[in-house]
């Protein structure tokens, strides 16, 4: 008879309980894992060139397809036809491409904080993410002038159940 799987852990699980001796890092993490903190993307800043997450490929990529197929039925049909599926490609690429492109960079964002802490110091001397404290989003912390290690320090250091 087969051994009934574990069900997986958490990331909080895996973090294990709260011992005071965390890193600042660690801190951020667990407190977004709480909801005590609201992370931000200032998503023009991280989806630039030379950005840690850019990715040329998910920008660019649909947009050559676009005007490849339009040039191709353009070419092979009609000039009209061609035109026609441009129009209709573009239009449904305005609307789509962006979410795509956004929601793909805020996932990529948010492995590359919260994987290590050299991911962190990373994107947060770039720019483009800041924090602040759910329950008083007036304290904040944004990069890269912010202090984030005084913010985890100061607001973020204490026992997961208060």
């Amino acid at each position: 008879m087969a051994k009934a799987k574990a069900p997986p852990k958490t990331p909080l699980e895996e973090l294990g309980p709260y011992t005071g001796t965390e890193s600042p890092h660690e801190l951020i993490y667990r407190a977004y894992l709480l909801g005590r903190i609201h992370f931000g993307t200032k998503l023009a800043i991280l989806n630039s060139p030379g950005s840690p997450v850019y990715s040329a490929y998910e920008n660019w990529v649909p947009i050559a397809l676009v005007l490849f197929l339009s040039l191709y039925t353009g070419i092979t049909s009609s000039w009209q036809a061609g035109l026609s599926l441009f129009a209709a490609l573009a239009f449904f690429g305005f609307l789509f491409l962006p979410r795509y492109v956004l929601k793909k960079l805020r996932t990529r964002v948010l492995e590359k904080a919260f994987a290590s802490e050299g991911g962190w110091i990373e994107l947060w001397k770039g720019g483009g993410i800041s924090i602040r404290l759910a329950m008083d989003p007036s304290v904040e912390c944004d990069s890269p002038d912010g202090d984030w290690q005084k913010f985890a320090k100061t607001y973020l250091d204490k026992p997961d159940d208060e």
